[in-house]
Formats: structure tokens, sequence, C-alpha cells
């Protein structure tokens, strides 16, 4: 008989210390669309944000005012006074005109962005965006955008956060495989697959490949870059942002809304005690939930042929590693529509103890 054992869903959590110096260290922003000037016709940028701390890295994720809007974005990493890059190509959404297929990510004497992803080598003091119109539907205000940057090697420890009391669910989040609604196979669609299961678990099923029409990115050729992602929930009627997860205190405070965590993770072979799989590159799951046990809980569309990727389960240590540690947090968060109810495991069985660890079965 199937051994289960009662998950307790309330528990103390928090830091009990503070971080220490040189760890990395995060900034979060959000520009409205209101705050964007009219600079020339179809086009508008930003004020120069200055964050608290100069940063190497920055992520991105944008909001469309309605479906259909259509615009090219583009990033400027400023360093200091008559001292910032030219125009970086930020990426597209909707139909555009003038589609450049094979597009190179930009690069410079000081880093790169890696289509969604500003990786610097000479920490920068601000940045700006501009927005472009292109396509057919006129653009009536450029999208909302939020913005996460990161020093990675801060000189301050962050202030000491103290323990709080936190509802910490395990939500019973639907595995969707990625395939087509014909029983098709789609390759590296994780990132599609999870967020039709989350979509799924909030009460709409979508086919996959009307996902993937949004994902895609064919101007880099690519399964789906994170604010495409967002931007695909947005189109389907869900809001959601790009975001970083340093610590077990955000991500229940974050389930404890109803909001669901698509995780960014890469697992190497014998980088951790007992994973799921042998290795992974680059692949998202979706994240249900952490236990006081030191379990964490995701659905898995790697492992979607066998159906072990529904309520998969992680030693804490064992993710923290693949997530926090290897892909710095990075994570996409879709919001609940009005009215959602949290759909709450109360049981779950043991950690395997002999798990047999073999490669992804669908992915």
């Amino acid at each position: 008989m199937f051994c289960l054992c009662l998950f307790v869903g309330s528990l103390i959590v928090g830091t009990s210390a503070a971080p220490a110096a040189n760890a990395p260290r995060d900034w979060r922003h959000r520009i409205p669309s209101s705050a964007f000037q009219k600079t020339a016709v179809a086009e508008w940028t930003s004020p120069l944000v200055q964050p608290a701390f100069a940063f190497e890295e920055l992520i991105y994720s944008w909001h469309i005012q309605k479906p259909g809007d259509t615009f090219r974005l583009y990033l400027q990493a400023v360093f200091g006074p008559s001292d910032q890059t030219d125009w970086l190509y930020a990426g597209y959404w909707g139909a555009v005109t003038e589609a450049v297929t094979n597009r190179q990510c930009p690069t410079f004497d000081r880093g790169v962005l890696d289509m969604d992803f500003l990786k610097l080598t000479t920490k920068a003091t601000g940045f700006r965006f501009q927005v472009r119109a292109t396509g057919s539907n006129a653009l009536a205000a450029p999208p909302a955008l939020t913005v996460v940057v990161t020093d990675n090697h801060a000189t301050t420890a962050a202030p000491r956060v103290e323990p709080e009391r936190v509802d910490a669910p395990v939500l019973d989040i639907p595995l969707r495989r990625q395939l087509d609604s014909q029983g098709r196979w789609m390759k590296d669609r994780c990132q599609s697959a999870a967020l039709a299961s989350v979509m799924e678990y909030f009460g709409k099923s979508v086919p996959l490949e009307e996902i993937v029409r949004l994902t895609n990115d064919p101007e880099y050729n690519y399964a789906g870059i994170w604010p495409r992602v967002i931007g695909a929930a947005r189109e389907f009627g869900y809001e959601g942002y790009i975001e970083r997860f340093r610590d077990w205190t955000a991500v229940r405070r974050t389930l404890a809304e109803n909001k669901i965590i698509l995780c960014s993770i890469r697992l190497k072979e014998g980088e951790v005690k007992s994973p799921p799989y042998v290795s992974m590159g680059n692949h998202i799951v979706v994240l249900c939930g952490a236990t006081e046990d030191g379990r964490v809980v995701v659905t898995d569309s790697a492992l979607g042929k066998s159906g072990r990727g529904h309520l998969c389960q992680w030693l804490q240590s064992d993710f923290e590693t693949v997530w926090m540690q290897t892909k710095g947090g990075v994570a996409m968060v879709i919001c609940p529509p009005s009215g959602a109810v949290a759909r709450r495991v109360t049981a779950l069985p043991p950690f395997p103890k002999d798990r047999v660890i073999s490669a992804g079965d669908d992915h």
C-alpha cells in the first residue's frame, strides 16, 4: 500500500542572520506606461532609472496594455555622465514588420544583452528603455516594465529579515506535457508547457501550439525568452512578472498569495544528491511548494511521458543548487485571476529513498 505523510502548511520561516557581504543583492523596479515620454513618432523613451547601487546584471519583463499590441524594445545601460551604450535590442512583441531571422545578441566592450538578460563586465549606474511601435496595429501606449538589477559582489550586506509566520501551501498544479493538441511532441517547449500547467490550474486549458506561437522567438530562433512567456500569459488574461528568489521565505510568501513560480534551472551530472534525472540543460519547471521537512515539489514536463512530473519531489538543498545558486533564483511569476481559489495538496508520499535516476523522458 502507498504510505502517505501529512504536510503541515503553517510554519515559521525567515533568515536568522544577515546575508554576508559580497553576496548577490537585487533591486526591483516597475516602470509604468505613464512614465514613458514620446520622443518621436511611434517612439517612447523611459526616464533614466538609477538603482540604489551599481549593478552587473539586469532582467526584465514587459506588460502589454492590450492583446495585439506590437512593438520593439530597446535598452540602454548608463555608466556615468555621457557614458552609455547604444540602444541595445531587447526583443519584440506582436506582428512586427521587417522581422529579422538569425538575429545575433547585441555585444559591446562592457557586456552583452543575451536575448533577455543584460550581463556586464563593468558595473552600470543606471538604465533606460525605449519602445518603438512597428506593425499594422497602432500602439496607443507603451507597455509597463518590471526590472530586476543585481550586484553580484555587493560590498554591504542586505538588512536582516526577521522570521515571520507564513502559510506555506503545496499547490496541486497539473502536469501538461510538451505535446500539441494532436498529441505530437514539441521539442524544447518546457516554458510553454509550464505556462499551460499554470493556466490549467487556474481553470483555462489552452493547446500548447497556441502558447508556443507567442513564446517562440523566430528572430533569435529560440523557444521562449522570459519576457515573451510573461507576454503570452498576458495575452491569455493573466498578469505576471520576472523575479529573482534568494531564499525560501520569499518563495513561501509568493505561494501563499496563490501566485505560481516558474523556475529556471540547470543540472550537471553528479552535482546534487538525489535529483529526478541525471542532468538537465536550461529548463523551466513549475514550483508547487516547499515542505517543512526539506522537500521541494514541482510540476515538470521533462517527466511527462512517465507521469513522474506531477508533484515531483526534490531535496530542498538539491533544488536550491540547481535554481538559486546555478541560475540566480530567476523565475517568472504568474498571478492568479480574481477569485481564484488555491488548490492545495494535503498529503504527499515520502521522498523516494531508492530513487532511480534516469534521463528526462519527455523534454
